[in-house]
C-alpha cells in the first residue's frame, strides 16, 4: 500500500496546477469503468448555478466532443481520466470540425471530421486567428450559437472555445469546487494566485496548506492519485472525503446550503443516471408500432393490442413526466426555456390531448398517432444534442418571472402541442385519400372531427399565450404590442388556423380541402417555432435564438409540400376520372 502510495505522489508532484504528463509516449486512456455516487454528487459551482460532478461532467464532455458520450466513456469517468492522463487525451481525436472552408483555412486533413487537441495546439494558423481574436471572446459552452453570425467564423470560435475547455480542464481552472461566498463566488482547483506558466507546487506543499481551500485542493489530488494508482476502495475513500469537505466548506460559505441544494444535486444526478426521456421515447415508439399493428390485424385478430398499447403510452408518459418534474425541480421553473425543453413539452402536450380526445371519442387513430408525436419529438431532442442543448442553464432576466413563464409560455407551447397532434391526423387522412377513401367515407369524417377537435384545444390555448404574452410584454418591454418577429408570426400562425377552421364551419372547404389545409397550416407554427429562432435572428426575443438545423427542417418542409401536392393531384385525378 505504501509503495503504491508513494508511486502515484511522485506522479502527482509533477501535474497539481500545470497537470505535466509523465509518458513519453502517447498511449490510450486507460478506463476503469468506475462509479461513485460520491463523486457524482460532489457540488461544483459551473455556468451560473451549482450543480453535481456528474452534471458538469455530462455539458462539459458535450461540449468538447460534441457527443454525449465520447466512445462510450461514461462522461463522470472521463474527466477524471482526462485530468490523470492528459498526455493520452492530447493525442485523441475529441474535437469536431466539419466545414471544409475551416479545414482548408486550417491546412486540416479534409477527410477527418475530428482533431486532437495536440494537433490544433499546435496549428499555426489558428494559433494566429486566436491571437487576432485576443481576450474578447466569450465562451460558448452555455451560449446558443447567433444564427446571423458568420458560419466558418462561428466554427473557429468554437474550435478555440472547445480548446479552451480542454486546457482549463487539465489545469485545474474549470474545477470551481472551493466555496468561498455565494454560489457565483467560487474558485477553482488551481489556485488565483497560480498564473500560467508558474512553477508547480509540490505534493507536500499542498498538502502542507492549512486552509480549508487547501485542503479540499489536497483532497481532489487525493482523487486523481487514487485513480492513478488503480485502488477503487482508496478513490470511493478519496471521493467521500472531497464531497465531505466542500459541503462542509458551503455550508459555512452559505447556511442552509445543505438544505436548500442536497436534494437536487441527487435529483439532477438520477436524471442523468436515469435518461427518462430517451426511454419514454422508445416506449412512446414501440406503443405506436404497436397500435399499428393492432390496426392492420383488426381487432378480431389481435384483441389484446389495443391494450398493450395503451399500457406502454401510458408508461412512456409517466417517464414523460417524471423527467419534467425533475428538471423543474432542479431549475426552480417551467422547463420551457429552450428548443429542447420546449420540444420535449410539445410532444408531451400532443400526447395528453391525444388521450384526453381518446377518453370521449374512443378512436384508437387518436393514441397511435399521439405515441408517435411523442416518440418524434423525443427521438428529435435526443439525437442532436449539440442544436438542442439538453444542459439546464439559469434564465435571462427578462424570463425571470415564474408565473408569466408558465401561463404565457407554456400556452403558446401547448397549441403547438394541440396543432401538431392536428397535423399527425391530417396526415393520417390524406393517407386514406390516397388509399383511395372517398370524401363520404366513414373513417374520413371520423379522422376529420377529431382533427377539428385537436385545432380547437389549438386555437384557444394559442390565442390566449398570445394574449398574456402582450401582458407580459407590456409588464416587461412598456408595450402591449411592438410588431416584434416573434409576435408576428404567432398572430399569422393563429389567423391561419382561425381561417381553415372558419373554412370548415362555412363550407368553404370540404373533407379533402380540411385535410390538406390542416397540414399546410403546420408550416406556419415552423416558422414561429423555429423559423424566428433559428433562421430569422431578429427581434426582441433573443434569448431564445440559436442555429443549425436549416437542412433537415427544410427538408422536412418540403417533402411535406410534396406529400400534400401528390395526394391532391391523386385526388383530383380521381374526381375527374368518375365524373
Amino acid at each position: 500500500m505504501m509503495s503504491n502510495l508513494s508511486s502515484w505522489k511522485t506522479r502527482l508532484g509533477l501535474m497539481v496546477l500545470a497537470w505535466v504528463a509523465v509518458s513519453a509516449q502517447a498511449a490510450e486512456p486507460i478506463r476503469r469503468d468506475w462509479r461513485s455516487t460520491d463523486w457524482d454528487l460532489i457540488p461544483i459551482q459551473s455556468g451560473g448555478r451549482i450543480k453535481p460532478i456528474s452534471a458538469f461532467a455530462a455539458e462539459l464532455v458535450l461540449h468538447i466532443t460534441s457527443k454525449q458520450r465520447f466512445e462510450g466513456w461514461n462522461p463522470s469517468e472521463m474527466l477524471i481520466s482526462i485530468v490523470a492522463q492528459p498526455k493520452e487525451w492530447r493525442e485523441k481525436p475529441l474535437i469536431k470540425v466539419e466545414r471544409e472552408d475551416v479545414k482548408k483555412q486550417l491546412l486540416l486533413d479534409l477527410k477527418k471530421n475530428r482533431f486532437s487537441p495536440g494537433e490544433l495546439f499546435s496549428n499555426t494558423a489558428l494559433l494566429q486567428y486566436a491571437s487576432r481574436m485576443g481576450g474578447g471572446m466569450e465562451s460558448t459552452l452555455a451560449k446558443a450559437p447567433d444564427p446571423q453570425a458568420n458560419p466558418r467564423e462561428e466554427e473557429l470560435k468554437r474550435i478555440l472555445d472547445r480548446l479552451s475547455a480542454f486546457h482549463q480542464l487539465i489545469t485545474g481552472q474549470a474545477w470551481s469546487l472551493v466555496p468561498v461566498g455565494g454560489e457565483l463566488a467560487w474558485q477553482p482547483v488551481a489556485r488565483p494566485e497560480d498564473q500560467e506558466g508558474a512553477q508547480p507546487r509540490t505534493l507536500a506543499e499542498i498538502l502542507a496548506d492549512p486552509s480549508v481551500a487547501g485542503q479540499i485542493r489536497a483532497k481532489f489530488v487525493a482523487v486523481m492519485g487514487a485513480y492513478l494508482s488503480d485502488e477503487q476502495a482508496s478513490f470511493e475513500k478519496a471521493a467521500s472525503a472531497l464531497r465531505a469537505d466542500v459541503m462542509a466548506a458551503a455550508e459555512v460559505a452559505s447556511p442552509g446550503f445543505a438544505a436548500a441544494t442536497v436534494s437536487k444535486l441527487k435529483a439532477e444526478n438520477i436524471y442523468r443516471d436515469t435518461r427518462p426521456f430517451h426511454w419514454s421515447w422508445i416506449l412512446y415508439f414501440t406503443a405506436a408500432l404497436t397500435f399499428a399493428l393492432a390496426s392492420w390485424l383488426g381487432t378480431q385478430r389481435w384483441k389484446w393490442g389495443n391494450g398493450a398499447g395503451l399500457t406502454q403510452m401510458i408508461a412512456a408518459l409517466v417517464l414523460h413526466t417524471l423527467g419534467f418534474s425533475i428538471r423543474s425541480f432542479v431549475a426552480g421553473r417551467p422547463p420551457v426555456s429552450n428548443m429542447y425543453e420546449s420540444i420535449v413539452w410539445v410532444a408531451f402536450g400532443a400526447v395528453v390531448f391525444a388521450l384526453i380526445i381518446y377518453a370521449f371519442q374512443r378512436q384508437r387513430i387518436l393514441v397511435g398517432v399521439g405515441s408517435a408525436l411523442g416518440a418524434f419529438g423525443l427521438l428529435a431532442a435526443d439525437a442532436a444534442p449539440t442544436l438542442m442543448d439538453p444542459g439546464l442553464h439559469p434564465l435571462v432576466p427578462v424570463l425571470r418571472s415564474n408565473y408569466w413563464l408558465t401561463v404565457h409560455v407554456l400556452s403558446i407551447t401547448l397549441g403547438y402541442a394541440a396543432f401538431a397532434l392536428s397535423f399527425g391526423l391530417g396526415n393520417v387522412t390524406l393517407f386514406r385519400f390516397l388509399r383511395g377513401s372517398g370524401v363520404r367515407s366513414s373513417e374520413v369524417l371520423n379522422l376529420n372531427q377529431l382533427t377539428y377537435r385537436a385545432m380547437q384545444f389549438g386555437v384557444v390555448l394559442l390565442a390566449a399565450g398570445t394574449l398574456l404574452g402582450g401582458v407580459w410584454a407590456d409588464y416587461s418591454w412598456g408595450r402591449f404590442w411592438g410588431w416584434d418577429p416573434k409576435e408576428v408570426w404567432a398572430l399569422i400562425a393563429l389567423l391561419t388556423y382561425i381561417i381553415v377552421l372558419h373554412g370548415r364551419y362555412a363550407g368553404w372547404v370540404g373533407q379533402f380541402g380540411f385535410a390538406a389545409w390542416t397540414v399546410l397550416c403546420f408550416s406556419s407554427v415552423v416558422m414561429a417555432w423555429y423559423g424566428v429562432n433559428f433562421v430569422l435572428g431578429v427581434g426582441l426575443h433573443s434569448y431564445g435564438f440559436s442555429a443549425g438545423g436549416q437542412g433537415a427542417v427544410g427538408l422536412g418542409v418540403l417533402l411535406q409540400l410534396i406529400f400534400v401536392a401528390w395526394v391532391t393531384a391523386q385526388f383530383k385525378g380521381r374526381e375527374k376520372a368518375s365524373s
